[in-house]
């Protein structure tokens, strides 16, 4: 009798299990790389965070998702300068890139790649000290730039109370930045503006600062805007390819044929920058007529707010403001106005179904007096004068009107008793430059580079612990946790022994 042991198996019966094997394997196979492949392709990112710090907003991923051609982002920092900064920057950057196929994404670090450092100063001619951290958005040889100095907001006060030597960073302003720079690169053909003179009006290329224009020039360039002066005197009319009329400051009446002009060229759909000086505040140029028209009422006064100044009364510092799309983005940010002059709603009946929408957009404060008193070259509040909160400006709107050529659309102002807050030196001032560029792009119907992608805070989390509990804290890192792998490691040995 034979006592070999019997195979437990046959050999068919092995074929069978080494083909189930076999046939799961690749099942199991084919469906990794199917998981891959559509996981590719059709992907969701989820923010889990609270704090969602690098979400993107639903405005930011229109703006993507409408790009045709590839936008090359260039990433052009020393991370070691500010690397909490850095960190943010291409976080939020990667959110761009998996958001659109067509954001291409570059880093080079100047400082440890100095070949690739200089060949971007040579492409893009960036020589200047200034024009280190950035970042490029290069579409199709258009480029824009955005720079490290412009992507966060700062909290001075400690500063300014001498409470502290540092000042501290409290807003990151990097998708409001980087989504302008995007539609700015893909959307080379600039837009034109005209800048109406003969009125004496700032100069526009003048370079005098609180009365030159030309930095508001170079903030409209950066904008694509570009601006040529205009006059109307004679047979001349406002250009069919406006797309924007500035009158800034006017000291001398307007002729009548002037007015009708202007009046013509908002009745068909124009769009006007209109700010007024409180120079003439006690004399009429004939704008003030025209205003009215459109609903708005131009204050024959100065706005003094005292609690609300650095200067004893002349320059006047707000952060009200309205819900407007304008200075909806400034929120937790100030305006720094120069002897303004009250610009509101005129006091009217019930409004018509094809009236201009008015919506006031900043006030003075609680305590601030319209002085109407200029005798003697000062100016000083009378006892009837206007007490309390003022409008300082406002934005009109007002879609065609019945029986009139609406040529260039619907009509659009903002009108602002302030021409100086715009001027050399003061456009810097506060968030002065930040109001110009939401103005004239709400003013051209760009939607897309309006304020409804806000700062993003930036949040500190800070433990306090006493010395006692921070050497227990040590104690259990250093000797704790690594005795606790020592003790299961001795007890999987002698588990094992037995």
């Amino acid at each position: 009798m034979s006592t070999e042991p019997r195979p437990s198996f046959s050999r068919g019966r092995k074929f069978v299990v080494g083909l189930n094997v076999g046939i799961g394997l690749a099942a199991a196979f084919a469906l990794v790389v199917m998981v891959n492949y559509l996981a590719a392709r059709y992907f969701i990112r989820a923010h889990w965070a609270s704090s969602a710090q690098a979400k993107l907003s639903p405005r930011t991923i229109r703006v993507l998702q409408s790009l045709t051609n590839n936008v090359k982002v260039i990433v052009y920092f020393n991370k070691e300068d500010d690397p909490d900064l850095y960190e943010q920057v291409w976080a939020l950057l990667k959110e761009y890139k998996f958001a659109s196929p067509k954001i291409e994404l570059e880093l080079v670090d100047y400082l440890r790649d100095p070949a690739g450092g200089r060949a971007i100063q040579i492409k893009y001619r960036r020589g200047d000290v200034a024009d280190k951290n950035m970042v490029i958005f290069d579409a199709a040889g258009s480029p824009e730039y955005v720079r490290a100095t412009e992507l966060s907001e700062y909290d001075y006060e400690k500063l300014l109370a001498r409470e502290s030597s540092e000042v501290k960073r409290t807003h990151f302003k990097g998708e409001q930045r980087f989504t302008s720079a995007i539609f700015r690169a893909t959307h080379p053909r600039p837009l034109k503006a005209y800048y109406l003179q003969d009125h004496g009006e700032h100069d526009l290329n003048g370079t005098q600062t609180g009365i030159g224009y030309s930095a508001l020039v170079d903030v409209l360039r950066e904008s694509k805007v570009k601006v040529d002066s205009l006059s109307l005197l004679g047979t001349r009319e406002v250009p069919i390819d406006c797309n924007l009329l500035i009158i800034a400051g006017p000291t001398n009446p307007f002729l009548p044929d002037e007015l009708e002009k202007i009046d013509r060229y908002l009745n068909q759909g124009g769009r006007m920058l209109m700010l007024f000086n409180h120079a003439v505040a006690s004399r009429p140029t004939g704008l003030e007529s025209i205003m009215a028209k459109w609903g708005v009422a131009v204050g024959n006064d100065m706005i003094i707010d005292k609690e609300n100044t650095n200067d004893g009364g002349l320059s006047l510092i707000t952060s009200g403001f309205g819900s407007h799309p304008i200075v909806k983005g400034l929120l937790r940010q100030r305006l720094f106005l120069v002897m303004p002059r009250s610009i509101g709603k005129t006091q009217s009946g019930i409004p018509t179904a094809d009236a201009p929408r008015v919506e006031e957009l900043a006030f003075s404060g609680p305590q601030s007096i319209a002085a109407t008193d200029f005798s003697g070259g000062a100016v000083r509040a009378r006892p009837t004068d206007r007490r309390g909160p003022a409008s300082l400006m406002v934005a009109v709107e007002r879609g065609s009107i019945k029986g009139v050529s609406a040529e260039r659309g619907a009509t659009r102002l903002v009108v602002a008793g302030d021409s100086s807050f715009l001027a050399n030196g003061v456009i810097d001032s506060a968030a002065n430059s930040d109001f110009a560029v939401q103005a004239v792009n709400w003013l051209l119907d760009r939607s897309e580079l309006l304020a409804g992608i806000g700062p993003r805070p930036i949040a500190e989390y800070k433990l306090t612990i006493t010395a006692g509990e921070l050497s227990k804290v040590l104690w259990l890192l250093l000797a704790g946790m690594p005795g606790l792998v020592l003790f299961l490691g001795l007890v999987v040995w002698a588990r094992r022994r037995k």
